[in-house]
């Protein structure tokens, strides 16, 4: 049966193609959601959520609820009892499209207090996490309002509830802070990642050989994120080279400078790396996947101790104010992490050791002790989120109603994991593990918890008009790290940094 032109009939943004029915008694599973031209966004947005979802496909029905953008055509056919759910209607009480948004790739200048510090970073444009919260809310709406239920897999292996990380940029090699970073963290290594610049430890072979067994993901050759995607595919490969050479197989990989663009992206996809780290692309947020599912992104927390200590330098005054920015960063980290923690959300730290965690280790032991405190946290490295997170997705799930209950079927499960079942009744989850291909459960008899709200604090954007000297900057990608006869000649802009650079350095 194709499916009707809008008419009366329609529910908020449903409609069903037939009289609507006490769903104990209809047929058709209430999860997965079938989806049919989707936008992308939507489609990472319930990927992240962890509803169950598959595509369109003609023959028996999967699923009760069918997600379509109703102007488009042709447009699917639909069976008896199928709900129609118009992704294009998930737009209004939005500002701006927020399919659109999620996949948004730029990035501006912000500022937090913290601590009475005015503190600088540059980061992604879009707050994705809260853009995707708004938007699954009015999904989640429009389902229940139709019968359905708002079911998915937990985030995190079960008991889990949240996730902990500190991530370390060694973007240059210092010894005395180096040791003093490794000694600071004996005894939480499990808990730890560390993305190594290669062009830093190349000529020290010992320092790299002390990282052997820990997690370690690349950092590039040299300190830079590049506009091409030849740049990058260079400096990256180098930097994995260079790390293979004194016995490292690096895993991911982490942007220097956080940065993100579609020439990294590109890079990425080439090289085939598993997983990526950028807060330009977005922060405080779970992860998700980009090309296709092929490439992780884990997003981070932006605030580090030292934009902290850059801030307390700027701040006018003789005095030195470096303690106070230690203490200032350990507040800032503890509060994150604690309604992070308690809101199911992952806590994603960073710091660098040249300067700063090697200078103030007692400011990496503390977050540590944090870490240590927080309940039903999963104290993991990326390398180990990576493969759950690709588990999880490949979890398959259908959800029934019987006269008692639910029962949810799986066709494939998050081996070797636990996978985790969240039933939502309003603000309150229930979380239920699902040991084997069937989990019969009853509402009535399931114990609920309210989730925290995050209480983190939120940036404040301060972009200001950019002038020709800045546009030429951003043009020509300039930058002093690469040395000048490492710069290719392959486009006009590098041929000006070239000759720019020659200039300065002159």
């Amino acid at each position: 049966m194709s499916l009707p032109a809008r008419s009366t009939r329609w529910n908020l943004l449903t409609h069903s193609v037939t009289d609507r029915r006490d769903v104990s008694s209809d047929p058709l599973p209430l999860l997965p959601l079938i989806l049919e031209n989707v936008p992308p966004g939507l489609r990472r947005a319930l990927a992240q959520e962890g509803i169950p979802c598959r595509d369109y496909r003609p023959g028996p029905p999967e699923g009760r609820f069918l997600l379509c953008d109703c102007r488009a055509l042709p447009r699917p056919s639909l069976d008896a009892g199928q709900v129609v759910i118009d992704t294009n209607q998930l737009r209004q009480g939005s500002a701006d499209d927020p399919f659109e948004a999620l996949l948004d790739e730029r990035t501006h200048d912000v500022r937090w207090d913290i601590g009475g510090f005015s503190v600088t970073e540059t980061v992604a444009r879009i707050d994705k996490r809260q853009v995707r919260r708004g938007l699954l809310a009015r999904l989640r709406r429009a389902i229940e309002g139709a019968g359905g239920i708002w079911l998915r897999t937990a985030a995190f292996p079960y008991p889990y509830r949240s996730v902990f990380n500190f991530r370390i940029d060694h973007d240059d090699y210092h010894a005395a802070d180096f040791d003093a970073t490794l000694k600071a963290l004996a005894g939480c290594e499990a808990a730890t990642t560390h993305f190594v610049t290669a062009a830093g430890f190349q000529q020290f072979p010992a320092a790299l050989a002390r990282l052997r067994g820990m997690d370690i993901g690349s950092h590039g050759y040299w300190h830079h994120t590049y506009k091409t995607a030849e740049e990058n595919i260079r400096n990256i490969f180098r930097g994995i080279e260079a790390l293979q050479t004194a016995g490292i197989e690096p895993f991911g990989f982490a942007a220097p400078h956080g940065r993100f663009n579609g020439g990294l992206l590109a890079a990425l996809a080439a090289l085939g790396i598993p997983y990526s780290s950028e807060f330009g692309l977005a922060y405080d947020e779970t992860p998700f996947f980009l090309d296709g599912g092929r490439l992780l992104q884990i997003p981070i927390h932006p605030i580090c101790l030292g934009v902290v200590l850059e801030a307390a330098v700027r701040r006018p005054g003789p005095a030195d104010r470096s303690g106070e920015a230690v203490r200032a960063t350990l507040g800032h980290w503890e509060q994150h992490a604690r309604t992070c923690s308690q809101a199911g959300e992952p806590v994603f730290l960073y710091g660098h050791p040249t300067g700063r965690l090697g200078r103030y280790p007692e400011v990496l032991r503390r977050a540590l002790q944090i870490a240590s405190g927080l309940n039903a946290t999963w104290k993991t490295n990326f390398r180990e989120l990576h493969a759950w997170w690709r588990a999880r997705a490949g979890a398959r799930l259908s959800v029934r109603q019987d006269v008692d209950g639910f029962t949810v079927v799986a066709d494939s499960l998050a081996a070797p994991y636990r996978l985790g079942i969240e039933y939502w009744q309003g603000e309150e989850v229930a979380v239920i593990p699902m040991d084997g291909p069937r989990l019969r459960f009853s509402p009535a008899a399931l114990n609920y918890e309210q989730p925290a709200t995050p209480a983190t604090v939120r940036p404040v954007g301060i972009d200001r008009p950019e002038g020709l000297r800045g546009r030429i900057r951003r043009w020509i990608d300039w930058e002093r790290v690469t040395p000048v006869d490492e710069i290719p000649w392959d486009n006009w802009q590098n041929v000006t940094k070239r000759t720019l650079r020659r200039m300065v350095d002159s």
